[in-house]
C-alpha cells in the first residue's frame, strides 16, 4: 500500500505516536524527517495503532528497511 493510499485511520495512528512520542526519533533522538514504522508489520496483520508505530526518523527508519536496526518488541509498559 503506497503512503497516499493509507487509510485516515493509519495516518491518524502514526499521528498519534508522532505527538507521543514528541516528534522525536525513538532509536536516536533525532526530532528531523520523523515517519512512523509498523511494529508489526501491515501485512502481516498490524493494526493501525499507535501502540503498532514505532517513531523514527528517515536515517533510522531507513536502516530498520535495510535491516541494519532490527525491532524485535516494543514494551509499551510505564517506564516510571
Amino acid at each position: 500500500m503506497s503512503k497516499s493510499a493509507r487509510s485516515s485511520e493509519h495516518k491518524r495512528a502514526i499521528a498519534l505516536a508522532k505527538i507521543r512520542e514528541g516528534y522525536k526519533c525513538e532509536i536516536c533522538g533525532s526530532d528531523f524527517d520523523i515517519h512512523g514504522h509498523h511494529i508489526i508489520d501491515h501485512s502481516f496483520g498490524g493494526e493501525p495503532t499507535p501502540e503498532n508505530i514505532l517513531v523514527a526518523c528517515k536515517k533510522c527508519h531507513d536502516k530498520i528497511h535495510a535491516g541494519e536496526i532490527v525491532i524485535d518488541t516494543y514494551d509499551y509498559r510505564n517506564k516510571n
